[in-house]
């Protein structure tokens, strides 16, 4: 595949774009230079561009296509609902049967509530702790990302702290974030125990919340300790401060997401990507006494909470037949191959003398490497510079997140493990001797 190529499809489709939509497109995380590709049809783990190049798909929609593209039952499923309706001011059995399927994997789901979004999901998560203990703080890492809320996405980005020299500060990610967002977010060090328990405590009586991706940083590059979990779940119950999690990527790591794998007891949860089958969703779930925030009875409640879209049909649908087909089995099969694929580009290190190194558990791994022939994919903003290895393994048939992070999905089975590899391999030696590029 050539890329860039000028005389793509693809490239006059983003010239036209860049005149009605602003930096061509709505999304600033999918945005390389010097154009974005465009997908004409995607089936299981390929998807095909408008120029008729194929890739495997490894970013699958930022996670959220844990079966891939466009699945039959899931295709079914939506097609029986499109003939039901796709919205309506009622309930619907659909949202009700995706409801017992989360709540049931889950001791820690009581009750669930739906929205359109991981970044509402958050909002709503935060906005529930604060309804319900009646403070106005939450607490977050620095550089953690949990979506676009003003207050989860406070010092998101930012060049990390110095300890030694000082503990971290709010800091706006946004232009325009007003102070008193700043004011009402704590930051704390990830996976630093001590410095955050005490930064947590200075704060105690303010903190509705201390937010929490289980994943850890990155697209879970580096999971948090045992001892840090433990630390944040016990600073919550003495002090009367909820423990919300993102679950929102997290949640593939098995049935009852990682916090079910790795023994956390949240108090709400907020989940999205793979529980919406490929379409919009959002959710928040949690224990009943904390979910009963969002109860109206004889009042408004504490939290109202509307949203035309919210539990629509057709992702409740779809939702219901992607984790169904979601098992235990399926989930550990998935897992296991994360860990096949981390060894094998482990190794692929090893045999070119690659100073890097693989993260990532469950089914998503990440590299890094330290050699400017290779790590020169750079961030403009949210604009990726598509190049070094990134840009190598796109025009080699295969799609990763510019940062070289994928997630998995079921369609993918230990076959893909070598072509993957050697690709990597040829890529890093033509990239070192850049005659050899083609």
């Amino acid at each position: 595949m050539q890329y860039p190529n000028p005389d793509s499809r693809s490239a006059a489709l983003f010239e036209r774009a860049r005149q009605v939509l602003t930096d061509g497109g709505s999304r600033s995380t999918i945005s390389i230079a010097p154009y974005s590709l465009y997908v004409k049809q995607a089936s299981g783990k390929v998807v095909t561009d408008v120029d008729g190049n194929e890739l495997i798909d490894f970013n699958n929609n930022y996670t959220s296509l844990i079966h891939g593209h466009s699945h039959p039952a899931v295709v079914a499923a939506v097609t029986r609902q499109l003939s039901r309706g796709t919205g309506y001011s009622f309930g619907s059995e659909a949202e009700l049967a995706l409801a017992e399927l989360v709540c049931g994997r889950s001791d820690n789901f009581d009750k669930i509530r739906f929205m359109n979004s991981g970044t509402e999901a958050v909002m709503n998560g935060i906005k529930a702790a604060r309804a319900y203990t009646g403070k106005p703080k939450i607490a977050k890492c620095e550089n953690a990302y949990h979506g676009s809320y003003d207050f989860a996405e406070v010092s998101l980005g930012v060049e990390p702290t110095d300890l030694g020299r000082g503990d971290p500060v709010s800091r706006a990610y946004a232009q325009g974030t007003p102070q008193g967002v700043l004011d009402d977010v704590v930051v704390i060090p990830f996976d630093q125990t001590d410095i955050a328990r005490r930064i947590l405590e200075r704060n105690a009586d303010q903190l509705a919340a201390v937010l929490i991706d289980p994943f850890g940083t990155l697209l879970g590059r580096i999971p948090p300790s045992d001892e840090f979990f433990g630390m944040l779940r016990q600073f919550c119950d003495t002090h009367g401060v909820l423990f919300l999690a993102d679950e929102v990527v997290a949640y593939r790591a098995g049935p009852a997401g990682t916090q079910g794998a790795r023994g956390i007891k949240p108090d709400l949860t907020a989940l999205g990507k793979i529980i919406g089958g490929g379409f919009p969703v959002g959710a928040v779930a949690g224990k009943a006494e904390f979910m009963a925030v969002f109860e109206a009875g004889d009042t408004k409640g504490r939290l109202p909470h509307g949203g035309t879209y919210n539990a629509n049909p057709i992702t409740m649908a779809a939702g219901e037949a992607a984790m169904r087909l979601m098992t235990g089995e399926e989930f550990a099969r998935l897992n296991e191959l994360g860990d096949a694929f981390r060894d094998g580009i482990r190794d692929v290190f090893k045999l070119t003398d690659t100073d890097g190194v693989v993260q990532g558990q469950f089914s998503i791994f990440a590299m890094t490497t330290n050699d400017p022939c290779l790590d020169d994919t750079s961030v403009r903003g949210y604009v990726y510079r598509s190049n070094g290895l990134h840009r190598y393994l796109v025009q080699h048939g295969y799609w990763l997140t510019p940062s070289l992070a994928a997630a998995l999905s079921t369609p993918m089975d230990t076959s893909d493990i070598d072509p993957f590899c050697q690709t990597l391999a040829d890529g890093i030696r033509a990239l070192r001797n850049p005659t050899k590029l083609r």
